[in-house]
């Protein structure tokens, strides 16, 4: 903490929990205070968080999709290995495997 200039030390440790120090990290805490009130943007930021979980989920998907799809065009595993080896249930790749 030797390297930090002494406002640094003060956002830094306001961040990690503490309290603030000097008029820009009270600022900072009136402003967070402000926004944790705030029911319209905390109902926006839970919305929002949702559809990001909502997309990782579909991007997780999607890739097990594509490595059965790379699997089956090997033509190397049977359709249970690449089942097991994607994460899809064995009816999942017979699905894929009809598309191809």
């Amino acid at each position: 903490m030797d390297d930090v200039t002494p406002e640094m030390k003060k956002l830094l440790d306001f961040i990690d929990g503490k309290e603030p120090e000097d008029d820009f990290t009270r600022e900072l805490d009136e402003a967070v205070q402000s926004v944790r009130k705030n029911e319209k943007w905390r109902l926006d930021y839970m919305t929002l968080q949702m559809n990001y979980q909502e997309k990782y989920e579909q991007g997780i998907e999607q890739e097990k999709i594509d490595s059965a799809m790379r699997m089956i065009k090997s033509n190397k595993l049977s359709m249970e290995d690449i089942a097991m080896y994607s994460g899809l249930t064995l009816e999942q790749v017979l699905e894929l495997e009809k598309e191809l």
